[in-house]
């Protein structure tokens, strides 16, 4: 110990490990900033294409719009439809534009008011200009493999872009275009990408970083100056004890005085640190082995709702902070045996008894065994809202309030895979309604969007809670009925659905009036998966129809059956 401190290049190893140890520290904290800035980003994206995918599909269903020809919009030389260009009696040329064609001009569009940057692309591109890049190629190529999506930052010209890319996946009104290449409903025929600058989700984070990147400095200068002064007190200890054997009345004097100023200096230390917590932007406050406030900076007290400290210093302050209903968070186990959490699924509660999420940080203090713990704690109630509203916007209809397509098909498969367990019987209505056509044409698509949502209410109305109801597209939806006590039941249900769905609905003094058509596929006579138990309900309903409309139909192993027994 004596040649380490009588040596001052063994000093090096404090300082080398805690320089380790906050640039570690730093480049953790910058890594997380940079995932934010891909995060937003990536949902920025996800957002751009779905909205251009939204834009293909209704094009497509629509079979394409015609559009005046001009210099600009030129008739598309790789459509090949034979009504590809048509003149009006008027004698104005009008082409068709197809999803793909509208889409070029569209990007565009948006490229010139925004600057991003959107490139439909394919692995077997009609046009040519839909070539794909090597990135885009890679990607492609990982969606085949079943990747849902990929984002990534690159740098170009000292600015940072993201790319973002996800995939197009036929449909049956893609068909019309795209049969002819060989795709069937469900392949990944190629993607969108879209490439934008990310400064304005960066911008905001830059002081974040820069304050960051102060208080690692700060924090690094602070414990170096320490550990050289207690090294080089340490070392002039060891010397002067080498001299005590002649000047031992001298060096009690001499030691006297200097620990005075060791505590002086050390007060000034702990100020500086005291300091140093104020200024965090998180919420910080200490815990002793009981669980009381020992000390607590002004950022925990705001967002807590307090505004005097001393309203929770030497209190138990997870038991004033922490909601009854959220009590095991793990926070009293972590203190108690003295273990780090890190967690941000956690709820605080301010002084007026609202509770809001957290991150939080739990760093337990050891001396031997657990003697406290320092909690680092930041409000994240806005990032938690907006994770639950993508989540909705992305698994739920926004016209009815239904489950959508993606939402049902996950359902499905989980609902099957519990009946398999357990042996149970599952029933799935595919319901289409019969005129709707003729009703959205002649009072409009707020009066179809209208008859929809009323549909959706009945359906749901007419099911129980276990039950799932989702809109599949346009006017057809989809019924699930779990823990069924036998196969006739499903029947039941579907016969009062017609019923309820051939009443009438009013709408701006206009009487709507539908019927409904409903196919009904059982698990497990009819199908063992999900996508084969929706073909096949489907395939009953249109039975249904043939058979006169407003009524139902079994698959019954295709027999399509209009009620079920075990003869049939």
């Amino acid at each position: 110990m004596n040649r380490f401190l009588l040596d001052r290049r063994y000093w090096l190893v404090p300082l080398a490990l805690w320089s380790a140890i906050v640039l570690a520290s730093l480049a953790w904290n910058l890594f997380v900033i940079q995932r934010q800035v891909l995060e937003l980003s990536t949902s920025q994206g996800r957002e751009v294409f779905h909205m251009m995918d939204a834009m293909r599909l209704w094009n497509a269903r629509h079979g394409g719009v015609y559009a005046r020809v001009t210099e600009d919009n030129p008739a598309n030389p790789y459509l090949d439809v034979p009504d590809r260009d048509v003149v009006t009696r008027d004698g104005v040329r009008l082409t068709l534009l197809n999803p793909a064609y509208m889409t070029r001009q569209v990007t565009e569009t948006v490229r010139e008011l925004t600057g991003v940057q959107i490139h439909m692309t394919s692995l077997k591109p009609i046009n040519p200009g839909n070539l794909a890049d090597p990135w885009e190629t890679a990607v492609l190529r990982d969606f085949e493999r079943g990747v849902r999506e990929r984002a990534e930052l690159i740098e170009q010209q000292g600015r940072t872009f993201v790319r973002f890319m996800a995939p197009l996946v036929t449909r049956q009104a893609c068909l019309g275009c795209h049969a002819k290449q060989g795709y069937r409903i469900g392949d990944i025929r190629g993607g969108i990408s879209v490439t934008f600058d990310t400064t304005p989700f960066a911008e905001p984070l830059r002081h974040q970083k820069r304050n960051s990147l102060l208080v690692h400095l700060v924090g690094w200068a602070l414990f170096a100056a320490l550990t050289l002064f207690a090294l080089s007190r340490s070392r002039q200890q060891v010397l002067a004890l080498d001299r005590a054997k002649s000047e031992q009345e001298a060096l009690v004097e001499q030691r006297t005085g200097e620990l005075l100023r060791e505590v002086v200096e050390r007060r000034q230390a702990e100020t500086r640190l005291r300091l140093l917590v104020d200024a965090s932007g998180n919420g910080i406050f200490g815990l002793a082995a009981n669980g009381e406030c020992t000390f607590i900076n002004p950022v925990a007290l705001r967002l807590l709702g307090h505004e005097r400290a001393d309203t929770l210093l030497g209190r138990p302050i997870l038991d004033l902070i922490t909601p009854d209903a959220a009590r095991d968070q793990g926070l009293h186990d972590a203190l108690r045996l003295g273990q780090r959490l890190h967690s941000d699924d956690c709820l605080f509660q301010r002084a007026d008894g609202t509770a809001f999420h957290v991150e939080i940080r739990l760093d337990p203090i050891d001396d031997e065994g657990p003697i406290g713990a320092v909690v680092n704690f930041a409000d994240i109630t806005l990032r938690k809202a907006a994770e639950a509203n993508i989540w909705h916007q992305a698994n739920y209809d926004p016209l009815t309030g239904l489950a959508n397509r993606r939402l049902l098909s996950h359902r499905l498969e989980q609902m099957i895979s519990e009946a398999r367990r357990c042996r149970e019987i599952i029933a799935l209505l595919f319901v289409d309604l019969d005129g709707f056509k003729a009703i959205n044409d002649a009072f409009g698509h707020e009066a179809g969007d209208y008859l929809l949502q009323q549909t959706a209410q009945r359906l749901q109305a007419g099911i129980r809670e276990s039950d799932l109801a989702g809109r599949l597209a346009g006017d057809e939806f989809l019924i699930v009925l779990r823990h069924l006590a036998s196969q006739e039941h499903a029947g039941a249900v579907a016969g009062k659905l017609v019923d309820a769905l051939a009443l009438p609905c009013h709408f701006r003094g206009h009487e709507l009036q539908v019927s409904a058509s409903i196919g009904i596929g059982l698990y497990p006579d009819d199908a063992n998966n999900a996508n084969e138990l929706v073909k096949n309900a489907d395939l009953a309903m249109y039975r249904a129809k043939e058979g006169g409309k407003n009524t139902y139909r079994y698959y019954a192993g295709g027999r399509y059956g209009a009620s079920w027994s075990p003869a049939s």
